[in-house]
């Protein structure tokens, strides 16, 4: 399943015409989603490179409307 999701995922990406994907972790390298999905990004002229960063910092995305 996660094959699956990591595809589809790419694939919409791809649509939007994004050029470039920079990514903070590559959690899933060597497994065959990730691979199939850097296959779709390298068919399409897509770059991604991982972020080198000194600085780490955590992101925090809240879905919360602002007056609750």
């Amino acid at each position: 399943m996660l094959i699956y999701f990591l595809v589809m995922n790419v694939k919409m990406l791809i649509q939007t015409g994004i050029m470039e994907v920079v990514y903070l972790s590559d959690k899933y390298a060597g497994k065959e989603g990730n691979e199939a999905s850097k296959y779709l990004l390298d068919a399409c002229g897509v770059r991604y490179n991982r972020l080198e960063s000194s600085y780490q910092k955590d992101i925090l995305i809240s879905l919360k409307e602002e007056n609750q």
